[in-house]
């Protein structure tokens, strides 16, 4: 029987805030099963499938700078829960975060993000910035100073469209698009190998869909994929892909 969780509406607006089960909150679209994070824990999900997997969580602990590359702002809880981690540490980090539709302050404000950070007044700061930006935000690259060594790029863009520079080549990706059934133009080979080139050598990109076709896709687009335990109840396993090297087979490891 399928687990039924705590929903309140979003007066006027297509999505509904969904309670999850470690208590952090997503948003869900009405009338379908679509929503921004896992059931079984929003901020749980977020932790493992992409601080902890992308090696992230590692790195600020060590005081290693680190530049972080995010497809899919959404709520701002990989952004608020890796600048919250990095604070914590005292480590340098740039993170940039594209998103082609920026969701307003208004609506997250009700989720609650503080809840699942060391520093609640990062969320609170967050929003305040969010809401001093144009209404409605125009396309283009917005920065906000989480911190004194914390710097946050949020791109309002689609990610097609977007580059990087060689010396901006990132330690991590945290690919959160919505599903290859819902953004199949996200999931496409061409952009998986313009990621490829974003990463460093030792770059990690990691994302939630373990399925086949995707894994083929990470394979043909030169990664290694590795499917790895997933985040306590829920998703069984999910996925953590490597640059190749030239002279390597491609490998698709199950752990």
């Amino acid at each position: 029987m399928t687990r039924q969780r705590v929903t309140y509406p979003i007066p006027g607006h297509e999505l509904m805030i969904q309670v999850t089960d470690d208590g952090s909150r997503t948003l869900v679209f009405c009338g379908s099963s679509v929503a921004f994070h896992s059931a079984s824990g929003a901020a749980e999900e977020t932790r493992h499938v992409y601080l902890i997997n992308g090696g992230v969580a590692e790195r600020l602990a060590a005081g290693l700078a680190t530049r972080v590359f995010e497809v899919g702002f959404g709520t701002g809880l990989g952004v608020l829960m890796t600048v919250d981690a990095a604070i914590a540490a005292g480590t340098p980090l740039w993170m940039t975060s594209v998103e082609n539709r920026l969701l307003g302050a208004g609506v997250l404000s009700q989720l609650h993000l503080e809840q699942s950070l060391r520093e609640p007044r990062l969320a609170t700061e967050f929003l305040r910035w969010q809401a001093s930006l144009p209404d409605p935000i125009m396309p283009g690259r917005y920065v906000w100073m989480a911190g004194p060594q914390q710097h946050v790029n949020l791109i309002c863009e689609d990610v097609r469209n977007v580059s990087l520079a060689d010396e901006d080549r990132v330690d991590a990706i945290y690919f959160d698009p919505f599903s290859p059934s819902e953004n199949p133009e996200l999931w496409e080979i061409a952009l998986l190998k313009r990621m490829r080139n974003w990463l460093r050598a030792d770059g990690r990109l990691v994302t939630y869909c373990v399925s086949r076709a995707v894994r083929e896709r990470f394979l043909a687009a030169g990664y290694d994929v590795q499917k790895v335990r997933g985040p306590r109840g829920g998703k069984r396993e999910v996925l953590v892909a490597k640059c190749r090297h030239e002279s390597a087979s491609p490998i698709d490891h199950a752990v």
